[in-house]
């Protein structure tokens, strides 16, 4: 049922796409648009709903309006309620005892009396001195704190779409793995299934070495059920001739096998450098000297691993003073089994 649901949607990687797309969508959208495109706004909030300095101002502003004769106003504002331990006793007490100037305290007195509320009264011919009001500045950790917050929520938000993306792999059953390996085989050139035994395919890599790419030298990790297994790989051999570009002559196939602790190589040689017989003593020491063919497929097994390299393309290099004497071009198409029949070490050309 599960896999018909994910051949609907795409696929496991649909899936992943989805849920980290999702995850990264409610990031953005709570970040940038809750935060600045549209940051919630408060309004109409009762006075007991505001911060002690904005409930001051409220009452102060009461007091001038009750002074000016806006009783109506006054009696709407005041029935909107406080919170508890913020009541207008409080609030004007505390007034009275920050006030400049006796107008102000009268004016508070007013307002106390019109609602029914005692207040302190200072001491005749008494006025309290005013308390100094400073506005605190923001310090750097104030501002720090709301971008480290961001960063937690971003770095939490990423690890938990990675755990997601991990878990979902964990369970991704074993039919996933048999149709990889289906297709894997399905890939394979006609040639090399007909040259190569019967075996597990381990992996399908094409390689091509252009003039050109003088740091030419590539490989490809081996792995079976998730185990490393070894490495193989294609790399310059030998050059021939003086200046840019290095002018490639030869090169080498080779298949490393972890539990054989070995490297199993051939060095595929131009016509040139497969006749001449002084660079052929050269390279016998690297490995098997394969003349280079259109086609032609190279193996080399190891004690678990065997690999089948097939010359797909082959072009010489038409500015070559000797003929068939370094490429232009060539190809190779990989494909390593797992020996299944177990043996020796052993190398084969098929020309």
């Amino acid at each position: 049922m599960m896999s018909m649901i994910l051949e609907l949607i795409g696929g496991r990687k649909t899936v992943y796409g989805l849920v980290v797309g999702f995850l990264v969508g409610l990031l953005i959208g709570w970040l940038v648009i809750g935060w600045g495109v549209w940051p919630v706004e408060w309004e109409d909030a009762a006075p007991g709903d505001l911060e002690q300095t904005y409930e001051n101002e409220i009452v102060k502003a009461l007091a001038d309006s009750y002074s000016l004769g806006n009783t109506e106003r006054v009696k709407t504002v005041l029935d909107e309620g406080w919170e508890e331990g913020k009541d207008l006793k409080t609030v004007i007490n505390k007034l009275k005892a920050e006030a400049k100037d006796d107008v102000e305290i009268q004016r508070l007195d007013a307002l106390a009396q019109a609602v029914g509320i005692s207040v302190a009264t200072p001491a005749p011919g008494e006025t309290p001195a005013p308390k100094p009001t400073t506005e605190k500045k923001p310090s750097l950790l104030d501002r720090l704190l709301p971008l480290c917050g961001v960063f937690v929520i971003v770095v939490a938000a990423v690890a938990l779409a990675g755990l997601i993306v991990r878990i979902l792999r964990r369970r991704r059953p074993e039919e996933d793995e048999v149709d990889s390996l289906a297709r894997m085989q399905e890939a394979i050139s006609p040639e090399i299934a007909e040259a190569m035994p019967s075996g597990t395919v381990l992996g399908h890599f094409i390689t091509s070495y252009a003039l050109g790419n003088d740091h030419y030298d590539e490989s490809f990790s081996i792995e079976a059920e998730g185990d490393f297994m070894g490495e193989c790989g294609v790399g310059i051999g030998e050059t021939i001739g003086v200046g840019p570009p290095d002018k490639v002559t030869a090169l080498e196939v080779w298949l490393f096998d972890k539990n054989a602790i070995r490297t199993e190589t051939k060095v595929v040689m131009s016509t040139h450098a497969f006749n001449d017989d002084d660079l052929r003593s050269k390279l016998a020491p690297r490995g098997e000297p394969v003349l280079a063919e259109p086609d032609a497929i190279i193996t080399l097994e190891t004690t678990d691993l065997r690999i089948a390299a097939q010359i797909t393309e082959l072009v010489y290099s038409m500015d070559a003073t000797l003929a068939e004497s370094f490429f232009d071009r060539i190809t190779f198409e990989l494909v390593v089994y797992l020996r299944e029949d177990g043996g020796e070490a052993q190398t084969e050309f098929f020309g």
